[in-house]
């Protein structure tokens, strides 16, 4: 297993990159670099005037995407930057007429096992959940800050978690008692309000919810596939991978109204989802959720 893998499964990588990559020699983002792991498939396919930039902005990933792709430059750039700045830094790098973008969602395998980031409940560790730890601030703000209507509020929209209510009240009742500052804090507080058999799944539906909130990460996602949607040349596409409702709901919403405008942006390539084969779920389960969209510039 090569070091990508190892901090980050690629998922459909193979399928990622038979949508993305349609002229070798194109210019191609990477909006979600992570571990390298998808960039290197899609490098793999260039040829020697093809260019990819993959973007991240979380530390931790840039370097690992950095030790990944070190070898394919100067064919490659690593660069943090959020997605959510696509255009901006587009824009002040001078890129333009873009053959391929791709993102790929939500939290990396890597991310969900160290237990200093704080993004599993499965794991002991601060309650940060930030993707760039260089600022903003952390989900120990807002859950000791929050009311507890704006808490039931994120758990609700962000969660689809339908004992928001209930629980966003035992969080400020807690932190009353002290302030709550790990992973483990949390998630003795909704154990203390939900059913035994709904608790796993009820502390992912909660731990996602302030992920979202903590990151923006669906203004983050508008933004990012606006940027994309504007950047690519005629016939340039961009490839979305999803791992959650709310995610899926907003790629599908986006491509779809790009493509039914009265002169359409877009032509969807995908009318349903792509989703992994039953072979690589069983191999990735973290896979199992994944769908993938793809669409193409008019």
């Amino acid at each position: 297993m090569t070091m990508a893998a190892e901090y980050h499964r690629p998922v459909m990588a193979e399928v990622v990159v038979a949508w993305l990559v349609t002229n070798r020699d194109g210019k191609y983002i990477d909006a979600t670099a992570g571990s390298g792991a998808h960039a290197l498939h899609i490098a793999s396919r260039l040829g020697p005037a093809g260019h990819l930039w993959a973007l991240d902005r979380d530390d931790d990933a840039v370097a690992a995407a950095g030790r990944t792709l070190h070898t394919v430059t100067p064919h490659v750039e690593v660069v943090k930057q959020e997605f959510g700045g696509l255009m901006e830094w587009a824009v002040r790098a001078g890129i333009s007429g873009v053959h391929g973008i791709f993102f790929d969602l939500g939290v990396s395998s890597h991310q969900l096992d160290t237990a200093e980031r704080g993004f599993s409940y499965r794991q002991e560790g601060p309650l940060d959940l930030r993707m760039d730890q260089q600022g903003g601030r952390t989900a120990a703000d807002l859950i000791n800050t929050a009311t507890a209507e704006r808490l039931a509020q994120v758990l609700y929209e962000y969660g689809e978690e339908r004992n928001s209510r209930a629980i966003a009240r035992a969080i400020v009742s807690a932190r009353q008692r002290r302030p709550i500052g790990t992973t483990r804090d949390v998630t003795e507080i909704i154990a203390s309000v939900t059913n035994p058999r709904f608790l796993n799944k009820t502390l992912s539906r909660v731990f996602q919810a302030l992920r979202i909130e903590v990151n923006d990460e669906l203004e983050q996602l508008r933004r990012g596939l606006t940027a994309a949607i504007d950047l690519l040349c005629t016939g340039g596409r961009v490839v979305v991978i999803s791992y959650h409702s709310l995610e899926d709901r907003l790629v599908k919403q986006m491509l779809r109204a790009a493509a039914r405008e009265e002169s359409p942006r877009l032509r969807l390539l995908t009318p349903k989802p792509v989703v992994p084969s039953a072979g690589e779920v069983a191999d990735n389960p973290r896979a199992r959720s994944a769908k993938l969209r793809a669409a193409e510039k008019c």
